[in-house]
């Protein structure tokens, strides 16, 4: 029997490569595979950092628009109790202004997105005396030590209030010039402009005592 020295074996499947054919089909297989797993490796370092900067600046610039875009009627509720407070404590603390001591610190409604913290005359001058002086703001008279304006213009007083008036050293609280105990306390309303009040509303109530109520 004679056999074929041919390099290429045949069998039911067909011809088979050569070895040296294989091997290079094999080595572009592996150059392949190589190429694919380094180009769907996934992400970097830094791309992720990047991606997570990119997503966190968005957040904070939608959050912000919406903090602005709301009506925040508590803020400027605190606004006016803040104001009030410090006119009391001032009283409280005899803080000198101007290089005088005054009569004592009085809150003025101006407008409804708007009050004053009010200064009254020189205690050593002050003709009548603080005791028995119209403790109500008097351009005339007094100063205006600083004003405040509602953070949000779509918020407002809904009513003017009458003028509250801090005599030191208890201090003494005067209600539209009335510092008796069993007077009516002064009621603030504050709510969204051009609005009838509603149970979004807040109500600062100011007692005959001092007592600052929210």
């Amino acid at each position: 029997m004679k056999y074929s020295h041919s390099r290429h074996f045949s069998d039911k499947r067909g011809p088979v490569p050569p070895l040296k054919s294989r091997a290079t089909s094999r080595h572009a297989n592996l150059n392949f595979l190589k190429k694919y797993d380094s180009s769907t490796a996934g992400f970097t370092l830094v791309e992720i950092l990047v991606v997570a900067a990119i997503i966190g600046f968005l957040s904070t610039s939608l959050i912000l628009n919406f903090s602005r875009s709301r009506i925040n009627i508590e803020q400027n509720a605190n606004l006016v109790m803040a104001t009030i407070r410090e006119a009391q404590s001032k009283t409280v603390s005899s803080t000198i202004y101007n290089g005088y001591n005054p009569c004592g610190y009085g809150v003025h409604y101006i407008s409804p997105t708007q009050l004053a913290i009010y200064v009254g005359p020189d205690a050593a001058t002050a003709d009548p005396s603080c005791a028995t002086m119209d403790k109500r703001y008097n351009a005339n008279r007094d100063s205006i030590l600083i004003t405040r304006t509602f953070i949000d213009s779509r918020v407002e007083m809904k009513n003017p209030f009458l003028d509250i008036f801090f005599l030191p050293p208890d201090p003494k609280t005067y209600l539209d010039n009335d510092a008796s105990l069993n007077g009516s306390p002064i009621s603030i309303q504050i709510g969204v402009a051009g609005e009838a009040c509603s149970q979004n509303c807040r109500t600062i109530s100011i007692d005959p005592s001092g007592k600052i109520e929210y």
